[in-house]
Parts: C-alpha cells; sequence; structure tokens
C-alpha cells in the first residue's frame, strides 16, 4: 500500500554512485566498515523518513511513496532528482590572498568552507585557485538499494523517533517523555549528560517544531532538566 504526505517510515538503505560504484551512504555497519565509511560516533540504524518532509533527495522520496513495509528495492536516481546537475558558473578562480586571509592553505582535493560555503579546491596555479562550489555528488546518478523496515502508527514511536533524530541519544530510551492529549501538553526530560551539549537549544526548538507539525492535538512542549543529589 502506497504511503502518504505525512507517514513516518523507517528505512534500511545504501547509496553508490553508478559510474564508480563507490558507496557514499548506508545505514548498515557492515557496509560501513566494508567501505571505510564507518565511525564509532554514528549510529549505524534505520534512518527516518517522513514522506513530503524533502529531508532526503527527492527521487529517493518519490521512490519509497510506491513502496510497502518489508518491500526491498533497487533503482537509479537522476541528478536532476538528487544533487543537480553540475553548473560551470559555480567553478571559480579566486586569487590566493583570500585563502591567506582566511588561513587556509589550498591543496586539491581539499573539501573547505569559503565565506560560509562549502567547495573542493580543484587546482592551485601560482596565485590562483580553481574552486568548485558545486554540490560534491551534482550530475552523478546514484543508485540507492532500499528496504522499508516499518510505518510508525502510533503517537509514542513518531515521538520517539523525532526525539532520535534531533539529539542522537546514545542510549534510545535516555529521554523520558509524557503525553497529555486532553491538555495538548508533552513533557520531555533532558538527561543530565546531554544538558551542556552545544547545540541543545537549537535541537529543543526543532524538534517542538517537528512536534507540532506532525503530532496532532499538541500546542505545547514542555522540557525539563532534572538533577538529583547523588547519595553516598
Amino acid at each position: 500500500m502506497p504511503f502518504n504526505e505525512g507517514d513516518f517510515v523507517l528505512i534500511e538503505y545504501t547509496a553508490k554512485v553508478k559510474d564508480t560504484g563507490q558507496v557514499i551512504e548506508t545505514t548498515k555497519e557492515d557496509v560501513a566498515k566494508e567501505h571505510g565509511l564507518y565511525s564509532e560516533d554514528k549510529r549505524f540504524e534505520p534512518l527516518l523518513v517522513i514522506i513530503g518532509e524533502k529531508r532526503v533527495v527527492s527521487g529517493l522520496e518519490e521512490a519509497l511513496r510506491d513502496m510497502d513495509v518489508g518491500q526491498e528495492k533497487t533503482f537509479e536516481v537522476p541528478p536532476e532528482k538528487a544533487y543537480g546537475k553540475r553548473d560551470p558558473n559555480k567553478v571559480r578562480r579566486i586569487s590566493r590572498r583570500e585563502f591567506i586571509k582566511a588561513d587556509i592553505d589550498p591543496v586539491p582535493g581539499q573539501v573547505i568552507e569559503f565565506n560560509g560555503v562549502p567547495a573542493i579546491i580543484r587546482d592551485v596555479s601560482g596565485g590562483r585557485v580553481v574552486v568548485d562550489f558545486n554540490h560534491p555528488l551534482a550530475g552523478k546518478t546514484l543508485v540507492y538499494e532500499v528496504k522499508v523496515v516499518s510505518k510508525l502508527e502510533s503517537d509514542e514511536d513518531k515521538i520517539r523517533a523525532l526525539i532520535k533524530r534531533r539529539f542522537r541519544p546514545k542510549e534510545d530510551d535516555s529521554y523520558k517523555f509524557s503525553i497529555d492529549k486532553e491538555e495538548g501538553v508533552i513533557e520531555i526530560t533532558i538527561p543530565v549528560d546531554d544538558m551542556l551539549n552545544e547545540n541543545i537549544q537549537l535541537a529543543k526548538k526543532a524538534l517542538a517544531n517537528d512536534i507540532f507539525k506532525y503530532i496532532n492535538g499538541i500546542n505545547t512542549v514542555v522540557f525539563k532538566e532534572v538533577i538529583e543529589k547523588k547519595t553516598d
């Protein structure tokens, strides 16, 4: 049965560049280890996709709309439905002095952030640097291997998935929450270890907006920070 706008879907997937076979993304730990994408700081688990949210490339979301729970599918996504076509106007020659001012030593192949915009150094010659502001995957056809693991139905499961996406907790149940539909309130307790995280306030605001958008009947999100005295 096709998925509809606003459906919460968990998927496992691996994405490759068609021309080279290079694996660029995966939710599977064994695949990540095999292709040099593994990191101890990253959790390899099914990805939350909310249909219509447009947080994944459009070609992937379009394919998901016609899939069902338990279904596996391999399909190609052309550049215009992935990271766009390459734009030659985004390749620029910039004086090396500009990089010196930004405390950057340009090296071909280096990925940098220049004036707040990500870019790749393509060539360094004399006093000029060729900088490519296209997305690294622009112009690439991608191949996705996807399995739909589940569709989340209950408010509890949806909130738990949204918390995991925004806060990336080390333990699934470290963020406790309660729902009062009569009052339209959700109360979420922030773990002590996460209270000083650099981006905690942005994450709280983003999560509240997600809840208002996707959980019916909720008009207030309360975040609690509780510190209890340790006993000897």
